[in-house]
């Protein structure tokens, strides 16, 4: 699960609108119904490079994703009916418990696979240990990725209380979920480079940064 900066908002209308809110007048969250919606995704899409928080699956096209499609407040691109079906995922809340009085803050939002987000984690409680956009979250200082199973696991170098939480957490978000075609599409990159050919990925790119090393 790839380290993810949330420092730009690429909607100024949805940030002006966000900075504004108050905890006693915060709207109740009303998902696709509200206007900001679409705007908050593709923004979190832009940060997160197009892949589920989570898993790492990929949800958008890269091309979909580029600046030029934001005027100053809004994107602005006019989707096709198919590249519409093509954007995937849901507006998750990281922490499910700050949705009824907090529900469209950004710092609570990713975007991530309907499975993993409706299906795994739900309304699970979770432990900031493996929040993507914690300071000082490193997958690396977390998580070890096992080939051969095609799994994550707690890092060995970690304390008790630390492997508990971060096996909790691997769980609740579901990272193992795409463990099947998570470890094809591996194989296939690993047998690309052991006969000299490149490998770009464009999903799953902390698992395989894993197992290049």
């Amino acid at each position: 699960m790839q380290k993810i900066d949330k420092s730009t908002i690429l909607s100024n209308d949805f940030e002006r609108w966000h900075n504004d809110l108050e905890n006693d007048t915060h709207p109740h969250y009303n998902s696709s119904s509200n206007s900001h919606y679409f705007d908050i995704k593709m923004s979190l899409l832009y940060c997160q490079g197009g892949l589920c928080a989570y898993t790492e699956q990929r949800l958008c096209d890269s091309e979909l994703l580029d600046e030029v499609h934001w005027n100053s407040e809004k994107y602005s691109r006019t989707l096709t009916k198919e590249e519409k079906n093509s954007i995937q995922g849901d507006l998750e809340h990281f922490d499910e418990s700050l949705k009824e009085q907090n529900g469209w803050s950004w710092s609570n939002f990713f975007v991530v696979s309907t499975h993993a987000n409706c299906r795994i984690k739900g309304k699970k409680p979770i432990k900031d240990i493996l929040k993507p956009d914690r300071e000082g979250y490193d997958p690396l200082e977390y998580l070890t990725f096992d080939f051969d199973r095609g799994v994550f696991i707690p890092k060995i170098t970690l304390d008790k209380h630390e492997k508990e939480d971060v096996e909790y957490m691997i769980e609740t978000l579901g990272l193992n979920c795409v463990y099947s075609q998570r470890k094809k599409r591996l194989e296939e990159w690993k047998d690309r480079i052991e006969v000299g050919l490149s490998v770009e990925p464009d999903e799953y790119v902390t698992a395989w940064n894993m197992t290049k090393t």
